[in-house]
């Protein structure tokens, strides 16, 4: 396997009500899924989940599951969410997208005045740039 990630179902998820919104990348969901498709040989496979209000992807990237949400008001928009135990710091966290197949699509991070440790806090706008690593800040 030439990839750091593998599909899984919704109810692979340890713990689904402890995932939170990390970053928000201008991408659709459907571009998502196609290059992971074509990545995990399952090119013309509907990795999506369908739900009235949104569509979700579930990967692991790294032993670190993620999920991938558009919602239907935002299409070209997609919300990862992850659980925070998996997030030690920025670079951790931007490190995950990097790993897929996303060359140039920007980002933002989600912003949690609860929590003021929280690695999206302070970052800024970022364009994952692959390289056989993860991305770089950027924009």
């Amino acid at each position: 396997m030439g990839h750091p990630y593998r599909l899984i179902r919704p109810e692979e998820l340890a713990a689904p009500g402890k995932m939170e919104p990390a970053v928000v990348l201008r991408v659709s969901l459907k571009a998502i899924a196609n290059v992971v498709a074509e990545t995990v040989g399952r090119k013309g496979a509907n990795l999506v989940f369908r739900d009235r209000d949104s569509d979700a992807m579930y990967l692991r990237v790294d032993d670190v599951p993620l999920v991938f949400v558009s919602f239907n008001e935002q299409p070209r928009e997609v919300h990862v969410y992850v659980a925070d135990r998996n997030v030690q710091g920025e670079s951790d966290l931007l490190e995950l997208p990097g790993r897929l197949p996303l060359s140039g699509v920007e980002g933002d991070w989600w912003a949690r005045e609860d929590q003021p440790r929280w690695p999206g806090n302070k970052a800024e706008t970022f364009v994952i740039r692959q390289q056989g690593r993860g991305p770089r800040l950027g924009i």
